[in-house]
């Protein structure tokens, strides 16, 4: 190997044609890594560390970001969802109170009180039912953030094993070059 070394430095340094083709950077780059340039190796080894905890450290930014975003999602959702509680809460004592009023002013009062009765229930159901969907619709929302924090973990995780992977790449391709 001694013997090739004084003719790859001369033609990278003079960007001799090579097999009929100029020399690139990248291969001049990593001729001289395998002569004993080593230094080149450490310093790639160390940006490519920066630029990794730099993703790592930005990623941990958003994600933070992300869970207190989250959080104050989950508490409007709450918010929104005791308004909407006690919005049922006075239509209903609103519905109740008018339909008693309707059948005392009609007549119809305890003596018929089976009907009655099963008008108000009604009135009570129909509440209930829309109580349940804002309850599933509200689970749903919340799944749904969930999902988007797990999603923004996972793309995380991709990201950073992609830039490993290119900078193991980097690695392996400027040792040969």
């Amino acid at each position: 190997m001694g013997g090739l070394a004084p003719i790859v430095t001369s033609a990278i340094g003079l960007g001799a044609p090579v097999a009929g083709a100029t020399m690139t950077p990248l291969i001049a780059k990593g001729v001289m890594n395998y002569l004993g340039g080593r230094e080149d190796s450490r310093n790639l080894q160390a940006e490519q560390n920066r630029a990794l905890n730099e993703l790592q450290n930005r990623q941990n930014l958003q994600m933070q970001q992300a869970t207190a975003q989250t959080g104050l999602e989950r508490e409007r959702i709450a918010l929104e969802a005791q308004a909407n509680e006690d919005a049922r809460r006075t239509a209903l004592r609103r519905a109740v109170a008018r339909q008693r009023a309707q059948f005392g002013a009609s007549g119809v009062g305890n003596a018929g009180g089976g009907s009655t009765e099963a008008v108000l229930l009604g009135l009570f159901d129909e509440t209930e039912d829309e109580l349940n969907n804002r309850a599933a619709l509200d689970n749903l929302r919340s799944r749904a953030l969930d999902m988007s924090l797990q999603n923004q973990g996972s793309l995380n995780i991709l990201q950073r094993t992609q830039l490993q992977e290119r900078q193991r790449l980097e690695r392996n391709v400027s040792r040969f070059f």
